[in-house]
């Protein structure tokens, strides 16, 4: 259900809604706004609504001072949940969505939402970026390039649709029950497949359609991060390992954390041999020790993430969506 964007007219203007939460979000929702405010779509044809999910550091005062909506979503703690609250907001026929540390490319909104001129397309998925890399943690993830939008990882599954840069049609949107608010992690993904399976529509990959990801992580937050991505992967497992072509099932999946086992002590191995053989090389890059040590520290936290999923879902067996369990 996934595809390469084909050659659409681009004068295509829909009304649409351009949807941010933001928590604590004061050191990058400025560049990110500025970015979103000059873009080569006609301002009248589109809004900016913030939501502010509980920020501490000032986060409110700077966005009033921008022509866009500020919302309040005190209630739930999660991107998801403030997501929800924007939506109810929205008055575009588009719901587009991105996050407060993303910046967009000028014409970044306009080819984001040409495709959608054709009626069988439900959603759209843009290329994620890093901004500026520079530390090595930064450079890490650039190389690495995690945010793979709108992937399909089987032809008879829907594709993924990540929500620092996408669109989806609103009345789908809310057809398809917005994001489980119960869920902090997966909620994007899961929306994407319950929507192009209640509708048998599509989703288009459209590669010029850029914004640039602030990473900024530490070290600490590499880890946070690549465990929450293991603890989704065991959340939607658990909700779609029944449905015809899901292609990580509980089977497929043991199988990947055999070879992710396997894996630490290869990335440990590669450290050792750069050790030993850094005397012998005239020449090595900048990150040279530190990137062995960078994917066994994130797939160390993936299976740490997966293994929590495992115990919270019972395996595979807890229906947490059905009870309103919160999940991370």
């Amino acid at each position: 259900m996934t595809a390469t964007a084909p050659n659409i007219p681009l004068p295509y203007f829909p009304f649409v809604s351009i949807v941010i939460p933001v928590y604590n979000g004061r050191k990058t929702i400025q560049t990110c706004l500025e970015a979103i405010l000059q873009q080569e779509y006609p301002r009248e044809q589109y809004e900016v609504i913030v939501v502010d999910n509980n920020s501490s550091d000032g986060t409110p005062d700077l966005v009033q001072k921008y022509p866009v909506k500020l919302v309040y979503e005190k209630e739930i703690q999660g991107p998801h949940a403030a997501t929800n609250t924007g939506v109810k907001e929205a008055k575009g026929e588009i719901l587009v969505f991105t996050d407060s540390d993303c910046v967009p490319e000028p014409d970044w909104l306009r080819r984001l939402i040409a495709p959608f001129s054709d009626d069988s397309v439900v959603g759209t998925g843009g290329r994620i970026e890093a901004y500026k890399p520079s530390t090595p943690v930064e450079r890490f993830l650039d190389q690495m390039k995690p945010f793979k939008n709108a992937y399909q990882a089987s032809p008879n599954f829907p594709a993924a649709l990540i929500t620092g840069n996408c669109a989806i049609r609103r009345e789908d949107f809310m057809a398809a029950g917005m994001f489980n608010p119960n869920m902090y992690t997966g909620a994007e993904v899961d929306l994407s497949y319950r929507v192009q399976l209640q509708t048998g529509k599509r989703v288009i990959y459209v590669p010029e359609a850029v914004v640039y990801h602030i990473f900024s992580p530490t070290v600490k937050r590499l880890g946070r991060h690549f465990y929450i991505y293991g603890y989704s992967e065991i959340l939607l497992g658990t909700i779609y390992k029944d449905v015809p072509g899901y292609p990580w099932t509980p089977t497929e999946q043991f199988k990947i954390m055999l070879r992710q086992v396997k894996a630490l002590f290869t990335y440990l191995a590669s450290f050792g041999f750069r050790v030993i053989s850094y005397p012998f090389r005239r020449k090595v890059d900048q990150d040279y020790f530190l990137t062995p040590l960078f994917w066994f520290w994130v797939e160390l936290n993936n299976l740490r993430g997966k293994i929590e999923g495992l115990w919270v879902t019972r395996l595979y067996r807890r229906k947490f969506w059905e009870k309103g369990v919160r999940v991370i």
